[in-house]
């Protein structure tokens, strides 16, 4: 039968600012509706909070640290990673495989390219998106991967002037830490790494939020004409839509008296926790009926639920993630059980490093949140997101040895476990000046 998979990446997403997760009043009418028929994830965590490590997990079912794609200052060409990704292992069954990136880090060549004849990169969201549908007209089964820096350009003011009318229309006198003409992705990063920086105040915050909607509300206007160019073709009924994001973005939030911006740090809630909206095609008859869903899944669980919608074989051994329709079968006591570590990934040459800046987080009895240095071992922060669920007071001192112990022997286990399934490609400087010119409007180098 026809079977159409469209995958969109909306990439710095945090999963907060959408209507269906609890944002009001809401900018994303579009989203909510499709979170009100679709498999909505309450808590869902990327297993890297930046770009390339998070969607080769997403396309792979891998830990970041077993694919070993972490590091901002390589390329891992496509040919040389040693597993497949969804491209390959759903065009096996028939799917017609497509990616439409924005470009930058998810160019081919960091990986991306595997198995996928037809490669593009798109900028603008809503001609990608097109061609989403175009593609899925062309074939009876067809699997399209959508990336787009819709969200994650919302520091491009000048080059994106929409970007700016939300927040000027809220304070048209402003006059701040964030300029109103030029586009500042330097500038948050100068924010996050110098001591020196002005801080921003209330009404900075408020501005640089109202960005952020801005670009979240453009991204889910496109979503809209995406669903109406599927439903005016007829292929809506047999399109399985998943929305999701690599990553969030911190927008200032504090943590233990520092503030955070962009991503690529820490796994904090915001960095972490991404939107995870998952709509079966109704045409399937598929056991992944719409509903919340409370316990905690993982861009991980991506690649195993969709291969086993599509009739895919799947190695459950050999990925990291579970299909969601387990949950729906109600096996849900590894979902409870299981243990999901999130990463900065930093190379340890990054000349942004700093003793905060990066880290990994894992959770820890029940609604516990653990930070740790897992190149130096130490554990700094634990948050209790039930009573502090911006994770602001830092109560690790609170631990009791047995507890240091036993959480000294579980991060310990985890590494040992990833390092004996670790499947690296070889890594290649990043040498093309086009890639590394977009990677300087996105922020990411100089």
């Amino acid at each position: 039968m026809p079977h159409h998979v469209v995958l969109v990446s909306l990439d710095a997403l945090r999963a907060d600012r959408l209507g269906c997760y609890g944002r009001t009043p809401s900018v994303t009418p579009v989203i909510d509706r499709l979170a009100s028929e679709a498999l909505l994830c309450s808590r869902a965590l990327t297993p890297a909070t930046w770009t390339v490590p998070a969607h080769i997990s997403m396309l792979s079912g891998l830990d970041p640290l077993v694919h070993g794609c972490v590091s901002p200052l390589h390329r891992y060409p496509p040919e040389h990673l040693p597993f497949p990704l969804l491209f390959e292992l759903l065009g096996g069954r028939g799917y017609a495989p497509l990616a439409i990136t924005g470009g930058g880090f998810m160019e081919a060549q960091f990986g991306f390219g595997r198995a996928v004849p037809d490669f593009r990169v798109v900028g603008p969201v809503r001609e990608a998106l097109a061609a989403a549908v175009e593609h899925a007209a062309c074939h009876e089964r067809s699997f399209c991967f959508v990336h787009t820096y819709v969200v994650h350009d919302y520091p491009r003011v000048g080059s994106e002037p929409r970007r700016r009318q939300r927040a000027d229309a809220r304070d048209p006198a402003y006059g701040g830490v964030f300029p109103r003409d030029r586009d500042f992705h330097a500038l948050l990063t100068a924010l996050g790494t110098s001591a020196d920086a002005t801080r921003p105040g209330a009404r900075d915050l408020a501005y640089l939020d109202e960005l952020y909607l801005a670009s979240v509300a453009l991204a889910d206007a496109a979503l809209g004409e995406l669903r109406g160019a599927l439903e005016a073709q007829d292929l809506w009924g047999e399109t399985t839509l998943i929305v999701t994001s690599d990553h969030g973005e911190s927008l200032g939030d504090e943590h233990d008296g520092r503030a955070f911006w962009s991503h690529g740090g820490p796994p904090y809630e915001e960095q972490a926790r991404v939107p995870f909206i998952f709509r079966a095609a109704p045409a399937l008859g598929s056991p992944l009926t719409p509903g919340a869903v409370a316990e905690t899944v993982s861009l991980l669980d991506l690649t195993p639920t969709l291969l086993e919608l599509c009739g895919a074989s799947v190695e459950r051994a050999a990925l990291d993630g579970r299909s969601l329709l387990d949950l729906r079968r109600g096996l849900v006591a590894e979902f409870e059980t299981r243990l999901l570590y999130s990463h900065s990934c930093e190379d340890s040459s990054d000349r942004y490093l700093d003793e905060r800046l990066y880290g990994s987080g894992v959770d820890w009895r029940g609604d516990g949140k653990l930070i740790f240095d897992a190149r130096r071992g130490a554990l700094r922060e634990l948050y209790w997101r039930d009573r502090d669920p911006r994770e602001r007071e830092n109560r690790v001192d609170e631990l009791s040895q047995p507890d240091l112990k036993l959480i000294d022997e579980q991060i310990g286990a985890y590494f040992a476990g990833v390092a004996a399934r670790a499947r690296h490609p070889e890594a290649l400087p990043i040498e093309d000046p086009a890639v590394l010119e977009r990677l300087a409007q996105l922020g990411y180098v100089e």
